[in-house]
C-alpha cells in the first residue's frame, strides 16, 4: 500500500461521483464502520485528514474491501 490522497481513494470507491460526492459517502462509511474508526484512531487519523498514510489506507482496504469489488 501507498499513501494517497483522500479523494483518490473515494473515486475508486465511488468512481461515478464527483470527488466531492464521493469523498462524503466514503467518509460515511467510515463513521458507519466503528471497527474502522477505532483502527484509524489507532493509526492517529484526524477529521479532515485529506493524505492517508500506507497504514491508514490499508486499514481502510481492509474493513471495506477493495474498491470495486
Amino acid at each position: 500500500m501507498k499513501a494517497i490522497y483522500m479523494n483518490e481513494l473515494a473515486q475508486e470507491y465511488f468512481p461515478r461521483s464527483t470527488k466531492r460526492s464521493a469523498v462524503t459517502q466514503l467518509r460515511r462509511w467510515v463513521v458507519l464502520c466503528v471497527p474502522l474508526q477505532h483502527r484509524l484512531e489507532e493509526l492517529s487519523f484526524h477529521k479532515g485528514q485529506r493524505v492517508l498514510t500506507p497504514l491508514q489506507h490499508e486499514a481502510v482496504v481492509e474493513f471495506l474491501g477493495e474498491p470495486g469489488e
